[in-house]
C-alpha cells in the first residue's frame, strides 16, 4: 500500500499534514531551499516529486525565472489540499504551475525537463521501484539537468532512540513532535512520530503516525543514480544528493 492510500484510510500523512509546516526543523528545510541554487541558471521546467503542502514549491517559484514551468506531482489528497491552497494564494503560480495527481513512477510531464526535485521521499521507495524512478526522471532531463535529494538518515538499518523536536507556535499552542525509528526488516525502519500540541506545558493534543521507510545509504544511492546514466554534480553541498544528466557540450 501506498502511502497516499494509506492516507486515505486515516494513517500517514493524514496524521501527519495538519502539522508539517510546524514541525519541520527550520535549518534542515533551508539547507535544502539553498541546494535549489544547484538546478540550472536558465531551468525552462522543473518537475517536484511529493512537494507535500509546497514549501519548497513556493521556494522554486522565487528563485526560478519568470517563464520557467514546475510540474508538483502529489498523489496524497490531505497534501494536495494544502498545496494548491498555498499555491492559490501565489499570483506567480497561477500561470506556472501544475499539480499533478499521479505518483512519481506513473505522472507523465510533456516538455523536457531541467532539474527534478524530490526531497523528503526517497525512503519510501522500495529498491525495485527505486530502480523505475531513477530511469524514469533521468531519461526526462535534458543533457545538464539536475536532479537533487538529501542524503538519508540513518544510513544503516539501525534504531533510532527517541529524541524531541521543538516545532513553532501558533497563537495560544506551541508544537513539538518526538520520534523513533525501530528495524522493521532488512534495510527498513519504521518511524513512529507523535505529535503534540502544547498550551503552556499542557499537552492537549497527541497524537501519532508510523512510516516503514527504506534505508537508502550515500553509497547505494550512487551505484543506482550511475546505473541510471546520472554523474554526481561536483558543487552539492554536504547532505544533499545532486546529480546531473552528462552534457557532451560541457567543458567543466
Amino acid at each position: 500500500m501506498t502511502e497516499a492510500e494509506r492516507a486515505e484510510q486515516g494513517h500517514g500523512y493524514a496524521v501527519n499534514a495538519p502539522y508539517y509546516d510546524l514541525i519541520s526543523p527550520e535549518a534542515a528545510r533551508e539547507a535544502l531551499v539553498a541546494a535549489l541554487d544547484l538546478l540550472p541558471e536558465k531551468a525552462g521546467a522543473v518537475a517536484e516529486i511529493g512537494p507535500g503542502t509546497g514549501h519548497f514549491t513556493e521556494a522554486l517559484l522565487a528563485r526560478l525565472g519568470p517563464d520557467a514551468e514546475i510540474f508538483a506531482i502529489e498523489p496524497a489528497r490531505i497534501m494536495r489540499a494544502a498545496l494548491v491552497t498555498r499555491l492559490a494564494g501565489l499570483p506567480a503560480a497561477a500561470e506556472r504551475v501544475t499539480v499533478l495527481p499521479e505518483d512519481a513512477l506513473t505522472a507523465q510531464v510533456d516538455a523536457p525537463l531541467d532539474g527534478v526535485v524530490l526531497f523528503n521521499l526517497v525512503m519510501h521507495f522500495a529498491p525495485a521501484d527505486r530502480a523505475c524512478l531513477w530511469k524514469k526522471w533521468a531519461e526526462a532531463l535534458r543533457p545538464g539537468g539536475v536532479l537533487l535529494m538529501e542524503s538519508q538518515y540513518p544510513q544503516t538499518a539501525t534504531a533510532v532512540p527517541p529524541s524531541l523536536v521543538p516545532g513553532r507556535r501558533l497563537g495560544r499552542y506551541r508544537y513539538e513532535t518526538l520520534s523513533r525509528a525501530d528495524v522493521a526488516g532488512e534495510d527498513l525502519l519504521r518511524w513512529v512520530t507523535t505529535y503534540r500540541t502544547l498550551r503552556g506545558d499542557e499537552v492537549v493534543r497527541e497524537e501519532s503516525a508510523e512510516f516503514d521507510c527504506h534505508v537508502v545509504s550515500d553509497d547505494t544511492l550512487a551505484a543506482e543514480l550511475s546505473a541510471a546514466g546520472l554523474e554526481r554534480h561536483p558543487a552539492a553541498p554536504e547532505g544533499v544528493q545532486a546529480w546531473r544528466r552528462p552534457d557532451p557540450g560541457r567543458t567543466t
